[in-house]
């Protein structure tokens, strides 16, 4: 028997029930049309909760990016119930906040926010923030959770969706539940204008000050000329000045609907606990349709894009090709393309670049911006002072070049399969790794028995299949090329 195939087995069975996990899954499905996955996971009285909305980066139009990032914030904000000192006086203040702010954000989109006019409402605007701050507690939520022994309270937002998830006592069960149905269904959007300064900021340090995060962005928007894959998660600055409470909220009530989240819970919790604990819970929210998500036509790749950008900081290069997203098989192939050409200090281009020639401080080769639509294999160098970007992408296209003529061989290619799976079955040990590929995989395939399958298809793949994508894919005319240097 492979390591895959002993993986495998290992991964199929649990150490109480000894019943393979594909059978371990259990599906809800609520009348409005919400899927919750379930696995019962009895060595210890803990249970990892997921909520994934299938809304992020992607889901956004230019003139409005940032939405999806801004609102992971604001679901931390509470409810009427939850956080509320006073909601009695602080509902007419929200109104009078929301009011004020959103004509200073159209005066924003405008160019007159320094105008007379503007100066004044935003000065308005201060005085309401400083009038609401004592009527609400901001830190309700995560004290809530951890007095009831939370661990793992977070939140995130990238191209593709939005997740909320937390680890607690399998006996606080049914207080998750709640608050997060209440979450979802009536979250108060309080310090709106100051959570979006606070993504500004993260833009800045993110992006517009970070080189890295600058590169990236670059490489986006050479490589997508339509998708949605084009702009940042976090938004435009410009964007993100001029964003109004009124404009956040339609964006919360056109894709926060209960057909277009799904719900994970792995961990001491059983099918028939949860069932009606749900019910009362996430399935009283209404039935709604679920967003078509965004329609496009990216034109077909004729040439090479290339970029240079100037920037403060030590030369990089980073070198993409386009490619299809899952459940393509291809796809499967670039996984294994991933360890082969990346992973630690065997991989292909670290043992050359790094190790023989020494022409980089270290290789980075990854796949993004997201994975619901066609996206990109990325190989990110950093080289050592004093050499040329120009002979760093020399050996990267020269060991590209190695995988179009000749075949993996037999025995590197087993080691690369043995430890792309192993990779994938220390990812779900966990009762929160195991919860995030299962949600993942359902919220943005549609089938989360396609992470269980992973291990069996890349165990399929061999060398012909790997040179044949290889071939398909490292053309020069399907490739792009992004290289950061010093003014």
């Amino acid at each position: 028997m492979s390591l895959t195939r002993l993986v495998v087995v290992l991964l199929a069975t649990s150490a109480s029930a000894q019943v393979p996990l594909r059978e371990r899954v259990k599906e809800v499905r609520l009348a409005n049309g919400m899927t919750w996955l379930v696995v019962q996971r009895p060595e210890a009285p803990v249970f990892t909760g997921f909520v994934r909305v299938r809304v992020g980066g992607a889901d956004e139009s230019p003139g409005a990016t940032g939405l999806a990032h801004l609102f992971e914030h604001m679901a931390f904000k509470g409810t009427p119930q939850l956080g509320a000192r006073d909601w009695a006086a602080e509902q007419p203040l929200l109104v009078e906040l929301q009011r004020a702010g959103d004509a200073l954000a159209a005066l924003q989109r405008q160019g007159q926010a320094g105008t007379e006019e503007g100066k004044r409402l935003a000065a308005t605007v201060a005085a309401l923030q400083k009038k609401h701050g004592p009527l609400f507690d901001e830190n309700a939520l995560a004290r809530l959770y951890q007095v009831n022994g939370g661990v793992g309270l977070n939140a995130t937002t990238d191209k593709d969706m939005t997740s909320y998830f937390v680890s607690l006592p399998k006996n606080r069960l049914e207080l998750w539940l709640t608050v997060e149905a209440q979450r979802f269904a009536a979250p108060v959007l309080r310090d709106f204008y100051t959570e979006r300064s606070v993504v500004q900021e993260e833009r800045l340090r993110s992006i517009e000050t970070n080189p890295a995060g600058a590169m990236y962005e670059e490489l986006m928007q050479l490589a997508f000329v339509s998708s949605p894959y084009r702009w940042p998660t976090v938004g435009y600055q410009a964007d993100l000045a001029a964003m109004s409470w009124a404009g956040a909220q339609a964006f919360f009530d056109a894709h926060y609907v209960a057909s277009n989240a799904v719900g994970c819970v792995v961990g001491d919790v059983s099918v028939e606990a949860l069932q009606p604990l749900l019910e009362r819970t996430f399935g009283q929210l209404p039935l709604a349709p679920r967003p078509a998500g965004p329609v496009f036509s990216e034109p077909p790749a004729r040439a090479q894009r290339r970029s240079q950008l100037t920037f403060d900081a030590a030369p990089r290069l980073m070198l993409a090709f386009r490619k299809p997203a899952p459940p393509a098989r291809d796809d499967t192939v670039f996984d294994v393309l991933q360890v082969l050409l990346g992973e630690g200090n065997t991989g292909r281009l670290q043992q050359r670049l790094v190790f023989k020639d020494r022409l980089a401080q270290g290789v980075g080769v990854f796949t993004g911006p997201g994975i619901r639509l066609d996206n990109l294999f990325i190989i990110a160098v950093t080289p050592l002072a004093g050499v040329k970007t120009e002979q760093v992408e020399a050996a990267i296209q020269d060991e590209l070049n190695k995988l179009v003529a000749e075949r993996v061989p037999d025995l590197e290619l087993q080691k690369v399969r043995n430890r792309v799976t192993a990779d994938f079955a220390r990812s779900i040990e966990s009762n929160s790794g195991l919860a995030s590929a299962l949600s993942r995989a359902q919220t943005l395939i549609g089938d989360w028995r396609y992470v269980l399958d992973q291990p069996r298809l890349v165990e399929e793949i061999d060398a012909a299949e790997v040179q044949a994508v290889a071939k398909k894919y490292f053309r020069k005319e399907n490739s792009l090329v992004v290289t950061l240097v010093r003014p």
